[in-house]
């Protein structure tokens, strides 16, 4: 997904502003192909650590359960349903 969005945010710029392409192909052309495909291969790596650590961080935290786990009788219909609701599903009294 971020990556998808870092694509969109490339492409964006190259239409927004296509004379960046023009400044990537004059500094080819002053410091050399070696020095852009350096910078190239940092981002990249940089683009990759960073999605790897955002990947780690959302497997430390996984999202809460909303389900909950207990479970309660609605006092006016008896239908069973989760207990953090504050209405009944089914017949939508105040539990």
């Amino acid at each position: 997904m971020q990556l998808a969005i870092l694509l969109v945010l490339i492409l964006i710029a190259v239409l927004i502003a296509p004379w960046l392409i023009g400044v990537a192909v004059a500094a080819a052309a002053v410091y050399g192909i070696y020095l852009i495909a350096f910078g190239a291969l940092a981002v990249a790596i940089g683009v990759f650590v960073f999605l790897y650590l955002a990947f780690l961080a959302s497997k430390d935290n996984p999202p809460p359960d909303l389900t909950g786990k207990e479970r309660i009788n609605c006092k006016h219909c008896q239908a069973n349903m989760p207990a953090n609701l504050l209405f009944c599903d089914n017949c939508h009294n105040k539990l």
